[in-house]
């Protein structure tokens, strides 16, 4: 079997993961039979693999399902050394990574790519959502649990000319290194005819020990972009110019100085929208936003101009995105409880979480604002730590978890959640109070908030589960 797309029985191991989900609806759309495995938590994705109705066993040492003639696999959960995917390696079964898989079906078709620190899932969303109100029905690969106002999170229609996916640049098996082997990046799987680049910022220490191998790994990517195709990207001061084999380039920013393409925000606040101003060389155009944040709309401006090259007239982008509602665990509303409002979103790196914080403090300036934040892996609390205490210092009243440790690290008594909460203390003014778990965070929610409060909190482990508990 030379690709997915030749078997007829997946087993995904990890289903329950956003990406992983997310492209059981490709394979449920292409005609295959899906099973899948993972632990017992409840995830997110629960109610997108419910109406799949996929069959998923727990626990990695199960059998897989005899009539399995292709098994995928993530980073998480032993990566490549699975016990599952050992078995399957026995036993004659294909197996792919997930980011293989997700090439399979991407490279099929035009792909548009989206990339970077921040923005990601946003940005992916926003340009489906577009293509989708256009009736321009596309495919697509996004990995949120839930893009409100849409009932899946990916799709494949055989007929469409392009497909749209977040490109990943953790690594396909970070398992690798420790057997003498040398890392994959995810998005090198990919083979686009359009790349949208948000922020190169440096992250997943764990597995690109230095900032020049994580900018390295994008650099390659931008080297496979079609030679026809195109590369959309936000200007930054240590990345003056990208090497691509793209043949167009375009830049964007909040400046002249980014070329003919910028945006300016507009300040005003009205009925909780977000707005900016798109200037082209010959244009401009008026952008509003039902969700928060000068990134949002800076995710904005990248979507309209992917659909620009797409072939999309930029009014007709920017109309569609009026009735955009963000997705799950991206600055999502989640309600009003005893008169506090509640926002979640999945920020976990100092640049996302500084500007979530700036953007909610601009919506709720006369409001008492509380950020709840727990840490999302040993490695990247360690390794970015000063950025960390820099970017919550932000809040006036922060609330810290301690580190939730990824499936694919384990605990590292050299860091913790109290020396992080210490640092903020002696850095600001901000008060810090530490609710180790779900549980005291939603007790600390019950006892100290109050009628009017907002409360938003942040983090790519599984802090969300505290507003079902509220």
């Amino acid at each position: 079997m030379n690709s997915v797309l030749e078997s007829t029985a997946c087993h995904l191991v990890g289903i329950k993961g956003v990406g992983m989900t997310s492209l059981a609806q490709l394979l449920v759309d292409a005609g295959k039979t899906v099973t899948g495995t993972d632990v017992s938590a409840k995830f997110v994705t629960q109610p997108i693999l419910d109406r799949l109705d996929i069959s998923v066993t727990t626990g990695f040492e199960s059998d897989i399902p005899s009539e399995t003639d292709c098994l995928i696999y993530t980073a998480a959960h032993g990566g490549s050394q699975n016990p599952q995917v050992i078995a399957a390696q026995k036993a004659g079964i294909t197996v792919y990574s997930h980011a293989d898989a997700l090439g399979a079906f991407f490279n099929s078709q035009q792909g548009v790519a989206v990339c970077g620190v921040g923005g990601k899932s946003s940005t992916s969303a926003m340009i489906v959502w577009i293509m989708t109100q256009l009736g321009l029905d596309p495919s697509f690969s996004v990995g949120v649990g839930e893009i409100i106002g849409l009932e899946r999170t990916g799709r494949y229609n055989f007929s469409s000319k392009w497909i749209i996916a977040e490109a990943d640049e953790f690594v396909t098996d970070p398992t690798a290194p420790a057997r003498g082997e040398a890392i994959t990046p995810r998005f090198w799987s990919l083979k686009p005819q359009i790349v949208v680049s948000k922020e190169i910022i440096w992250d997943h220490p764990d597995v690109y020990p230095t900032e020049s191998d994580y900018i390295s790994a994008y650099k390659m990517f931008f080297n496979q972009i079609n030679l026809s195709g195109s590369l959309i990207y936000k200007q930054q001061p240590q990345l003056p110019g990208l090497p691509t084999s793209a043949q167009t380039q375009i830049c964007y920013g909040t400046t002249t100085e980014h070329g003919p393409l910028w945006f300016e925000l507009d300040t005003t606040t009205v009925g909780e929208q977000s707005k900016a101003v798109l200037h082209t060389a010959t244009a401009s155009y008026p952008i509003s936003l039902h969700i928060p944040g000068l990134f949002n709309l800076e995710n904005a401006v990248a979507a309209v101009l992917a659909c620009q090259e797409m072939g999309i007239a930029i009014p007709d982008a920017i109309r569609a995105l009026e009735s955009f509602q963000s997705t799950k665990r991206r600055v999502e509303r989640v309600g009003v409880k005893n008169g506090v409002l509640y926002y979640d979103d999945y920020a976990h790196h100092p640049f996302e979480i500084k500007h979530v914080i700036a953007s909610f403090k601009q919506w709720y300036p006369e409001k008492r604002l509380i950020i709840a934040f727990q840490p999302h892996t040993y490695s990247r609390t360690k390794e970015l730590f000063a950025e960390f205490v820099s970017a919550l210092s932000e809040a006036k009243e922060l609330v810290l978890l301690d580190i939730f440790a990824s499936a694919r690290e384990s605990a590292d008594s050299s860091i913790s959640t109290q020396m992080l909460a210490e640092a903020i203390e002696k850095y600001g003014n901000t008060i810090v109070h530490f609710q180790p778990s779900i549980a005291d965070l939603a007790a600390f929610c019950r006892t100290n908030l109050s009628n009017t409060d907002v409360c938003l909190t942040l983090g790519a482990g599984d802090i969300y589960q505290v507003h079902d508990m509220l």
